[in-house]
């Protein structure tokens, strides 16, 4: 497969220096001058999703992925160098820790308050918050032992519920689609399990990896991954068949127990969609009033739309009011790739799907968090208001079984264990998404979403409330669908006549140097040139071939050239596309 070089930044407005959150500000009031501070560091600047949209169009996944990664792993590094740099000047009693995320772009480190606010005030540096250490397990509301009456049963109930073992009969259980549990970790070794676990030996992964311990070993050292793993994929080996898509593949990726900080769980998700999952599972989320930093949250939920890659999320167990904003946890209140009719109230959108819990009568789960949600307050998005006569944004997106769920017991490899929640729900929405990819795998994640919601069981009030979301998931109908949809391949070759792509300028306004990347579907002739307001050629920054792929140019404004607006037009045989840019002497 081919390797793209990218380095795409998206950059609004005048640089100016960053700000301190005010929850680190109470803490930099009473620190004392060598204390160390857990803290993130958000660089300036977000990668060009519009660019990699774009060149990705028309491709298929793994070429999508391998877009994607390598757009966000380049702009990653060039946003982050410099704020690397500035902190491998201190002392190490100064700074330590130091760390990275590209599914973010965002530096980790524990520092002083003298550095913190020598970082905080850089004009490359959008802001810097206090790192928090929360139990963000989405923990059952209650865990017990199976009783007889639910091990005598061949599937679990859920499993029945939702129609999966129609669609087992079809043909289709999961077969040649990659789960990633971010979790607790998953005891590989169950009997129900085993033979479904991912692995990559020859880059030295075993089942996955354990973010906790940075080791290749995920074993499950508290039940709740476990058991999240088998709703997405137990094969009955050992008497009940618990899991929706039995044979998918099951990679589990272990943040911690006690539990993991941000920057554990980007790292799973780096390594999920790094390694090709197709699917993620998350029963993991910060309560509101944990103060997430949501931003970061929502950039990494529309990164994670842009690889190509669906995610299933928990709602919470903190019931609430559908009157009131806040009570779904951060971030199962990020947008669902794909915006149902009853969502009038619109923006922007991401690749999680927010799932609520049902019982076995399908009733709403009495601890099942309640939305709306709003972006309204966030900078940069400013979306789903709740001002009459907008509504905010409907959570959950869907319902599943979450309530007395028979599924894998981590401490027995061959037992089981019953257990309710949220995060038990959210498991059979993954395992759902993986019966609905094997049925039809060129669908994207709005069209796996935009299935699953209107094939559902609608419950409740009629349409898509903050209770059930749309309903209660059908995964037999919903592979119907995905079969109806057709399976025509969306190959290379649909984009051979598409003209040139450029990335937005960056950073705009330009001072000294501006970069940029162009992605060419087809090796040609290609003229890279600047014209002023008139039309007026200033200069060439690239004439000749260029092949297929992707390139990144660090063009330096000459001196000669003074303040104004500007245009990079790059002009192919297929046609022309045009970036526009500030310059500022």
């Amino acid at each position: 497969m081919r390797k793209f070089i990218f380095c795409i930044i998206l950059l609004t407005g005048v640089l100016s220096a960053g700000t301190v959150t005010e929850l680190l500000q109470e803490e930099l009031l009473t620190a004392s001058s060598d204390q160390l501070i857990h803290v993130l560091i958000k660089p300036v600047g977000r990668v060009d999703l519009d660019y990699i949209n774009s060149a990705a169009s028309g491709l298929d996944s793994d070429a999508r992925r391998e877009i994607a990664v390598s757009a966000m792993q380049n702009f990653a590094e060039y946003t982050q160098q410099p704020v690397l740099s500035a902190l491998s000047s201190f002392s190490e009693e100064e700074v330590k820790d130091i760390r990275s995320n590209w599914i973010v772009s965002v530096v980790g480190c524990a520092a002083t308050p003298e550095v913190i606010r020598t970082i905080a005030a850089r004009p490359d540096v959008e802001w810097v918050a206090i790192k928090t250490f929360p139990n963000i397990l989405i923990e059952p509301v209650e865990n017990r032992e199976a009783t007889q009456n639910e091990l005598s049963k061949a599937n679990a109930w859920g499993v029945d519920k939702i129609n999966a073992p129609d669609a087992w009969a079809m043909g289709y259980e999961g077969q040649g689609i990659i789960v990633s549990i971010v979790d607790t970790g998953v005891n590989y070794n169950h009997i129900d399990l085993h033979n479904q676990m991912w692995h990559d030996t020859a880059a030295g992964f075993h089942y996955g990896w354990d973010f906790g311990d940075d080791d290749n070993d995920p074993m499950d050292e508290s039940g709740h991954g476990t058991h999240c793993a088998g709703s997405v994929g137990s094969n009955g080996n050992a008497g009940t068949s618990c899991g929706v898509a039995p044979l998918a593949t099951l990679m589990a990726v272990k943040v911690g127990t006690s539990f993991a900080d941000e920057q554990d769980v980007w790292d799973a998700f780096e390594f999920s969609v790094e390694n090709g999952a197709h699917v993620i599972s998350t029963s993991l989320g910060w309560p509101q009033s944990q103060n997430p930093v949501r931003q970061t949250w929502r950039e990494t939920e529309e990164n994670i739309l842009a690889a190509g890659v669906i995610h299933a999320i928990a709602a919470g167990n903190e019931a609430g009011n559908p009157s009131t904003y806040g009570d779904i946890r951060t971030p199962g209140d990020c947008p669902p790739p794909w915006l149902h009719p009853d969502q009038t109230t619109i923006g922007g959108l991401s690749a999680t799907v927010t799932v609520g819990s049902t019982t076995n009568t399908d009733a709403l789960s009495s601890f099942s968090s309640l939305g709306y949600s709003t972006w309204q307050f966030d900078d940069t998005w400013n979306d789903y208001a709740d001002t009459s006569p907008d509504i905010g944004l409907i959570d959950p997106d869907i319902s599943a079984p979450g309530s007395d769920i028979v599924s894998c017991d981590y401490s027995n490899p061959a037992g089981y264990t019953t257990k309710s929640g949220t995060s038990m729900a959210t498991p059979h929405i993954a395992g759902c998404m993986a019966l609905v990819l094997q049925a039809n795998p060129y669908l994207t994640p709005a069209q796996v979403d935009s299935i699953l919601e209107v094939t559902s069981i609608d419950l409740g009030a009629a349409g898509k409330d903050n209770y059930f979301g749309a309903g209660r998931v059908d995964v037999y109908q919903a592979v119907l669908a995905a079969i109806a949809v057709g399976t025509e391949s969306n190959s290379n070759s649909a984009v051979q006549d598409v003209t040139a792509i450029l990335s937005a300028i960056s950073p705009n306004p330009v001072n000294s140097q501006a970069s940029f990347s162009i992605y060419m579907p087809v090796t040609g002739m290609t003229d890279i040139s600047v014209y002023d307001v008139s039309g007026r050629a200033i200069t060439s920054i690239h004439s000749g071939e260029m092949v297929t792929g992707s390139h990144m140019f660090n063009w330096n404004v000459p001196e000669t050239l003074g303040s104004g607006m500007y245009f990079v037009k790059a002009t192919t045989d297929n046609g022309t596309s045009v970036s526009r840019m500030t310059l500022i002497r």
